[in-house]
């Protein structure tokens, strides 16, 4: 009996100290990745819009990870704002929470290129394991998302 409460005890003093340490990784995250592209902002809104292009630049919806494009299909994209210099989008799987992305132009509409920003916001519940896990990002989307900038950038050279 004695054990049994130790272990209790010990389980209980270790999810509290796991708890307040996660309290200090915030609830918000924006990951955001830029490059460089030179085209016209029409051409780049237009492959951003379009969820059928998205195999052409979207490491995750691109044929070689997804050959039935399955996850595309399942994918519930909608449009949420859109201006002149700004895209964001909302990007929504069976069963999971919704997932903010947007696009952003830097630059004059007389500059012979313009940066391209790619961003993801990230909302996490209080729960540790999902605070700790969000340490994790960087390497999971951070990745993804640069690829797709240059392919996006590569996508819009090439037309």
């Amino acid at each position: 009996m004695r054990i049994i409460k130790l272990i209790i005890i010990s389980f209980l003093v270790l999810f509290g100290i796991l708890t307040g340490i996660s309290l200090f990784i915030p609830s918000h995250i924006r990951m955001s990745k830029v490059i460089n592209v030179t085209a016209e902002r029409a051409a780049i809104f237009e492959l951003l819009k379009n969820k059928e292009q998205w195999p052409r630049w979207h490491p995750a919806f691109m044929p070689v990870n997804d050959p039935q494009q399955k996850l595309l299909q399942q994918t519930r994209i909608t449009i949420v704002s859109q201006t002149d210099s700004t895209l964001v989008m909302q990007l929504q799987q069976n069963g999971n929470k919704p997932l903010n992305t947007g696009w952003q132009l830097y630059g004059s509409f007389y500059a012979d290129s313009l940066t391209l920003e790619w961003y993801t916001d990230f909302y996490l519940s209080w729960y540790p394991w999902q605070k700790f896990s969000s340490l994790f990002f960087e390497k999971r989307y951070g990745t993804m998302m640069e690829i797709g900038l240059y392919n996006i950038r590569k996508e819009i050279s090439d037309h």
